[in-house]
């Protein structure tokens, strides 16, 4: 049984939360936590630890004398003050910041390829191997850090992944030859993954269902714009101050998000928080986490899912399975028109700087800025998704006789996206290969990434709200399709405009991409049925 906290707006750190257990036939159960709960779970320093008064107000005591030491342990006092309704969004801040690495390096360097090469004496081949490869790190090691995350706790995965990130990244910057880089390319990805499957369970651990359409929109702003971000910030950063500079920048911004989720993020998931508990024989002694004068926990209702808790589970068993997902007909149907779209925008991304060179006479700074157009739709996109699946959700339960909720009610939202997508498509593929104004084109592009983010978010969160009780699991699995397909539509997508037209070949990527509404359809209607016919993992 996966747990959710639907959180009551109170001040104090001591608030009790109420804990909604959702299964997947739809029933809800209830049981009381200590907000406490959601604290650090670290060993207190002898030279500087937090104390929690009677009047449960916060003191600091025996502070390091170094003034940032200071600064650092009074901003983590501070934000414990505040309502668990701003904390839990700040919470969800950081996590996807170390969800935006991962997407932010895979083209950051992008513009600089002709350096690379020319640096380490190599083929261009085997320069965009490292950005392949990459992509594919990004879709495969969330498959490990899932059922790790599901066995050990969330907090100890962010962490562990973000030391391999940034020990990667400076590896990256100082690599002496293409073989080191390439390595270095692949493990550096790996850290950067751990976000794109563990900040879904995150999301479920602490933000109730009717916010979870939001949440996710947030969380997934890392990957749809970290991809059009990176060529305009890396663009500039190689040509003032060379290749290696960008991954010394992106160093520094895995550094600062690693200090952010040392100090900041807690331990989220209910089941390691009430394992600690239960191990603790003062809570006060020895951890800031579960800093509880009294913590009330109701002895859960045995559940099905309860047995197949990854805790008491093989390894081996978690490992394998986010792939068990990809062999169940709902867990495809429901995202495969995300990773269609994911993909196809790479199609686009790959092609743009050629397209826009040969046929516009644009330089490398104005190709970077192109690349806004998309960035700016698929932030939109994601958030006003997110928020429109909310709202859609909340039609469908008003709407039924009997106020039921399942899942399969926010499928739906994505069917303003999958008309936005083609229609993009169509609008720069054509005025693309007319030579129309390049504001049209751009215009096309940026319906394209608007309906990219429309069609992500309500998907993501579907699997969320459906398989609760593996949610990191799931969602490696949506995003192994994804990075899949993205990885593969760089290779082909140059020969096959050079074949067809810009014309032709967008107008074939929208009818595949409008084809893929048949499976919002299926789903919508057929979701629940298929879900039924097996539960077991």
């Amino acid at each position: 049984m996966d747990e959710t906290i639907n959180v009551d707006n109170k001040n104090k750190p001591t608030d009790i939360f109420i804990v909604e257990s959702i299964n997947e036939t739809g029933s809800e159960q209830k049981e009381s936590i200590s907000a406490n709960s959601l604290y650090y779970d670290q060993k207190e320093v002898q030279s500087g630890s937090l104390d929690q008064s009677s009047n449960d107000e916060y003191t600091i005591s025996k502070v390091p004398s170094i003034f940032i030491f200071q600064c650092l342990y009074a901003l983590r006092v501070v934000h414990q003050t505040f309502d668990f309704q701003f904390r839990k969004w700040f919470y969800l801040s950081i996590v996807a910041m170390q969800g935006f690495l991962g997407p932010l390096s895979s083209s950051i360097y992008v513009p600089a390829v002709l350096e690379v090469r020319s640096d380490f004496k190599t083929t261009t081949t085997l320069v965009n191997t490292t950005i392949s490869l990459y992509i594919l790190a990004l879709g495969i090691a969330p498959l490990v850090w899932a059922p790790l995350s599901e066995r050990h706790g969330r907090r100890i995965i962010y962490i562990a992944a973000t030391v391999i990130y940034v020990a990667s990244t400076i590896g990256c910057a100082l690599s002496p030859n293409i073989s080191v880089f390439i390595a270095l390319r692949i493990t550096q990805s790996a850290g950067a993954s751990a976000a794109q499957a563990v900040g879904a369970g995150t999301i479920t651990d602490i933000f109730s269902a009717n916010e979870r359409g939001n949440a996710m929109g947030l969380f997934f702003l890392g990957p749809l714009i970290g991809p059009v971000l990176g060529p305009l910030v890396g663009g500039y950063i190689n040509q003032y101050f060379g290749w290696r500079m960008i991954f010394w920048v992106l160093t520094g911004m895995g550094g600062l998000v690693l200090i952010l989720i040392i100090l900041f993020l807690p331990e989220t998931s209910l089941k390691h928080i009430k394992a600690r508990q239960k191990d603790q024989a003062n809570p006060t002694e020895d951890t800031v986490g579960a800093l509880t004068s009294e913590t009330t926990l109701a002895t859960p209702e045995k559940s099905s899912s309860e047995t197949l808790d990854p805790s008491y589970e093989k390894f081996s068993v978690g490992l394998v399975r986010p792939l068990k997902f990809l062999t169940k007909t709902v867990v495809i149907l429901s995202s495969l028109p995300y990773a269609l779209a994911f993909g196809f925008m790479y199609f686009i991304i790959s092609t743009l700087p050629h397209q826009l060179e040969y046929k516009y006479n644009f330089n490398t700074g104005q190709i970077g800025l192109a690349y806004l157009a998309n960035g700016i739709g698929n932030a939109m996109g994601a958030v006003f998704g997110g928020q429109y699946s909310d709202w859609f959700v909340a039609r469908q339960i008003r709407k039924s006789s009997d106020g039921r909720k399942i899942p399969e009610m926010r499928i739906g939202a994505m069917w303003i996206g999958i008309v936005m997508i083609p229609i993009g498509d169509l609008i720069y593929g054509w005025c693309l290969q007319s030579r129309t104004s390049v504001w049209l084109v751009l215009f096309g592009f940026f319906i394209t990434g608007l309906g990219v983010g429309m069609v992500q978010t309500p998907s993501n969160t579907y699997l969320v709200d459906a398989y609760q009780n593996y949610s990191a699991s799931v969602v490696s699995a949506s995003n192994l399709m994804r990075c899949t397909w993205a990885a593969c539509t760089p290779l082909f997508a140059p020969m096959f405009i050079a074949a067809v037209g810009n014309g032709i070949a967008l107008t074939v990527v929208a009818i595949v991409s409008a084809l893929s509404g048949i499976c919002v359809y299926v789903v919508q209607v057929h979701g629940e049925a298929m879900r039924a016919k097996d539960r077991r993992l």
